[in-house]
């Protein structure tokens, strides 16, 4: 309907539009979904080591992706790894793996992931249909616009809430940290004295 298309019940319909939007379909969802970390999407899972041998000595265990695995966000927090093919080389058996996974129910889609997403596949299929190049970048620069959108409030509502306090100094804590004296040498600054020195002989 964005680029003045007849509209189809369903990718099985007999008619072209129908058969353009069932192949360019799950390409285009899976590349909205590998553009960014969805929350919609993000998945955890402890990988299966496999009885293979590793290729590289520093990581030596072998571990089975997951079947549904569009990225990797991180394994077992900040651990190193290696994807390669269809397998993920570790440093240790069995760590949990962070991940964005294929969502096939659209039912389930993040409403600005299903915006992006439409935007996405408008470019593809115009381009398919019309040959028009004004509407293709038109299309593509409208989905860079979404997903600039979707990344700021998807992010914005999963900040990191475990941050560490601010780390005061100790020339702070003796000035303002609730009279504790800080020692530095033979010299003692104690909260109140705005600075003072007290010097012991």
């Amino acid at each position: 309907m964005m680029i003045g298309m007849p509209s189809i019940v369903s990718f099985d319909d007999e008619n072209q539009n129908a058969r353009m939007c069932k192949n360019f379909f799950p390409v285009v969802r899976d590349r909205v979904l590998r553009d960014h970390s969805w929350s919609f999407a993000t998945a955890y899972i402890d990988l299966d080591t496999t009885t293979d041998t590793s290729p590289e000595p520093a990581f030596p265990f072998v571990c089975a992706e997951p079947i549904d695995l569009i990225r990797i966000l991180e394994i077992d927090g900040d651990d190193e790894y290696l994807h390669v093919g269809d397998r993920i080389l570790t440093k240790r058996s069995g760590p949990k793996c962070k991940y964005i996974r294929r969502v096939e129910d659209s039912g389930k889609f993040d409403d600005l992931f299903a915006e992006a997403l439409q935007y996405a596949l408008a470019a593809e299929i115009v381009m398919t249909n019309t040959l028009d190049m004004q509407k293709l970048n038109f299309y593509r620069a409208e989905y860079e616009r979404r997903l600039a959108i979707a990344r700021s409030i998807d992010t914005a509502e999963n900040r990191h809430s475990l941050k560490q306090p601010p780390q005061r100094s100790h020339w702070i804590e003796a000035r303002f940290g609730g009279g504790i004296p800080c020692r530095r040498g033979d010299t003692v600054f104690t909260e109140g004295t705005e600075g003072a020195q007290v010097v012991e002989g």
